[in-house]
């Protein structure tokens, strides 16, 4: 293989052939290089070129062999015989790491249509479409323009759908992606579409793995019920209040209070106030509810 290897590690895999069952999980050598991905053992090679994949899912398994595996990612990928699929098992950080590595090799570079932002707030914008390459971060998306790049971070996205609102053709099928913006605080709503559908469907996986991966980070976060009251009181008046009186308590405790959430990164110290981390605001709309008892 004369190609750069970016991945390279043994596993377990399994390879559909279309059927519902009768194959075992195999071990083997999994080799993954910017274009084509190798599932190797003494016996066989199968290579999976990567302009082939149309779907990447982290932990869910085929039931047919759902039995045989633990911490997977399972890799759609078309064949002239129709859509074959690989699961394959490793240890959790080496999925994790692969799954990320993936990603990266299956989108940066892909050509894309947007229109950023579509919508500000409630307001429609008038922008224009143009053309620019996607670059994946850790927990963000790059996409430059020839103008300028725009960043769009996992922890900010609000809301991922699809349209066919881009462009003249209506069977171009385009992500919405609804965030809000760090800097001014603004929800906006903007417009990608990559050339191939196919490419919607990975870069909306990829937005929402990453989005798991962070709520569950969340859902581990530790809140006594003071510093529920202040996440809440954050969020309806935007900072803008009296924390000693709200909290009952005096100066040094109030302090106490807010040092522990700002630790946990739930909220941040701005010019004109406290304000919500991305990590804050998804607390509050998690356990809205739990915060209000």
């Amino acid at each position: 293989m004369n190609e750069d290897v970016v991945a390279d590690f043994t596993a377990r895999f399994f390879l559909s052939r279309g059927e519902d069952g009768g194959e075992m999980p195999s071990n083997g050598r999994i080799i993954l290089t910017r274009k084509r991905l190798v599932l190797a053992t003494n016996d066989e090679r199968t290579t999976v070129p990567l302009s082939t994949v149309i779907d990447v899912n982290v932990g869910t398994v085929p039931n047919h062999v759902k039995r045989f595996f633990d911490d997977t990612i399972t890799i759609g990928y078309e064949t002239e015989s129709g859509v074959r699929s690989a699961v394959i098992e490793s240890q959790s950080e080496t999925v994790s790491k692969f799954v990320a590595i993936l990603f990266r090799c299956l989108l940066n570079g892909r050509t894309v249509a947007v229109k950023h932002p579509a919508r500000v707030g409630g307001r429609v914008k008038d922008t224009p479409v143009v053309t620019g390459k996607i670059r994946i971060k850790s927990r963000a998306i790059d996409v430059a323009t020839e103008s300028k790049t725009f960043s769009i971070d996992v922890e900010s996205v609000m809301k991922i759908g699809r349209t066919n609102e881009l462009g003249q053709r209506d069977d171009r099928v385009t992500l919405t992606v609804k965030y809000i913006e760090n800097e001014s605080g603004l929800t906006k709503t903007t417009l990608i579409s990559p050339t191939k559908s196919q490419y919607v469907n990975l870069l909306a996986r990829y937005l929402r793995l990453e989005f798991d991966e962070l709520r569950e980070e969340v859902e581990e976060i530790e809140l006594t019920n003071p510093e529920k009251r202040v996440l809440v009181s954050v969020h309806a008046t935007g900072g803008d209040i009296d924390f000693t009186n709200m909290l009952d308590g005096d100066p040094a405790y109030v302090t106490n209070v807010l040092n522990s959430v700002q630790t946990k990164d739930l909220i941040v110290e701005q010019e004109d106030g406290i304000a919500l981390t991305p990590k804050g605001r998804i607390v509050v709309s998690q356990r809205i509810e739990d915060v209000n008892t």
